[in-house]
């Protein structure tokens, strides 16, 4: 299939992150299917367009072509389903869809979408940050008492606040399916050097709230005085602060589901946070598939 240039472009690993979030949402509303006292929703705070051009893997030269055959054609990317459109095919469909997203080009697409499936579905779609539209969606009518739902927070880099967070885990209505970007962002930030740069620093301030930076930085005294290095373990040290976070925040915290590259490179971490331990047994069974989910 032609690649469609208005369509953002996903790496290859991004099939596992969706077969893992399609595999819980399955799970979550068959569990709740009968529950007709509770109203479902899902939201995707970062949502896209519904469609994105799935790059294809890098092609490793083969010793066994020779060198005058044809050039190969160039590769093609593929079409693949983003969260928004298997959120809406699953065989037992939230009542509500709240489909958040920050550029006015991916929010034409999911107006498309909600018109497309606007006879079956209800779908409301809200542009703007994921944060400010978070808080105007939480409101004193969403109530644990009347309703159930998942937040699907699937970030570009390290722009999910944990107040976001902290505010959907403080509803006792939401479970969470977090993408933890450690590898392809975080880490990044999070520079060798202690001085990091200050908007660089306030976005993982933002992030995490207090007390990462001495997760990831140490002091120690030597013979020219105190000097501040990074931590060898950094990156293990911040996935446990953030999961203990979501487990003080939430109750229950999934074991993260590493999600690498191509190359077999660490990328992100998949984590599932929620207020009731069937979400968590269900979670963590769906989790440990790993790889296998994408086949």
């Amino acid at each position: 299939m032609s690649k469609d240039t208005e369509l953002a472009e996903v790496g290859p690993w991004a099939e596992q992150k969706l077969a893992a979030l399609t595999a819980y949402l399955e799970f979550y509303t068959t569990v709740l299917k009968n529950q007709h006292w509770c109203k479902k929703i899902y939201l995707d705070a970062f949502a896209g367009g519904g469609m994105a051009n799935l790059r294809p893997k890098a092609r490793v030269p083969s010793e066994d072509i020779p060198l005058w055959d044809e050039p190969p054609q160039p590769e093609q990317s593929h079409l693949v389903l983003g969260s928004p459109r298997r959120a809406l095919e699953i065989a037992n469909p939230f009542d509500t869809y709240v489909f958040i997203d920050a550029d006015a080009k991916r929010i034409s697409q999911l107006e498309a979408l909600k018109a497309e499936y606007g006879q079956s579905r209800r779908i409301v779609v809200r542009q703007g940050s994921a944060a400010e539209e978070i808080s105007r969606f939480l409101s004193p009518e969403i109530s644990k008492k009347t309703h159930r739902g998942v937040a699907f927070l699937d970030p570009f880099g390290a722009h999910l606040p944990w107040l976001s967070v902290e505010a959907l885990a403080n509803t006792q209505v939401f479970e969470a399916i977090i993408n933890f970007p450690l590898h392809m962002c975080i880490n990044r930030l999070a520079t060798v050097n202690p001085d990091i740069p200050p908007n660089w620093r306030a976005q993982l301030d933002s992030f995490f709230g207090p007390g990462w930076y001495d997760e990831v930085y140490e002091t120690r005294s030597g013979l020219f005085g105190d000097a501040t290095t990074k931590r060898p373990d950094a990156a293990e040290r911040l996935l446990k602060f953030y999961s203990a976070k979501l487990k003080v925040a939430f109750g229950h915290v999934s074991k993260p589901m590493l999600i690498k590259n191509t190359r077999g490179g660490p990328l992100y971490y998949i984590i599932w946070a929620g207020p009731h331990r069937k979400g968590l047994e269900g979670a963590n069974h769906i989790l440990r598939l790993g790889e296998k989910l994408k086949r």
